[in-house]
């Protein structure tokens, strides 16, 4: 999906982008750089990615860009024994699960 995000979907980014990093959360580790809002890329070819909705909140050094990040050799969703898609289920049940 290439296309600019709408009102809601950059208002649904920045909910994301104000929470801390799911996979930090639930590794039980300390967040140490600022979060950035990641694409979910399951089932979807190289250049492409999934729609603004599909987002998850991951620190930008370690979880997103680093080495055992996600984009990186994915060490950490191994050990959480999880999928991008896992963690975007963890990211929703945090935002709205509160809400009834």
């Amino acid at each position: 999906m290439s296309q600019r995000a709408n009102k809601r979907e950059s208002a649904h980014m920045g909910r994301v982008a104000a929470m801390e990093c799911i996979c930090c959360y639930l590794l039980g580790r300390k967040q140490e750089s600022k979060t950035s809002v990641h694409h979910v890329r399951v089932g979807h070819g190289g250049a492409q990615r999934a729609g603004h909705f599909c987002t998850v909140p991951l620190c930008e050094d370690d979880c997103h860009q680093g080495r055992n990040g996600v984009h990186g050799d994915q060490h950490y969703l191994h050990i959480l024994k999880m999928t991008q898609i896992d963690l975007l289920n963890a990211t929703l049940e945090r935002l709205y699960g509160d809400q009834r």
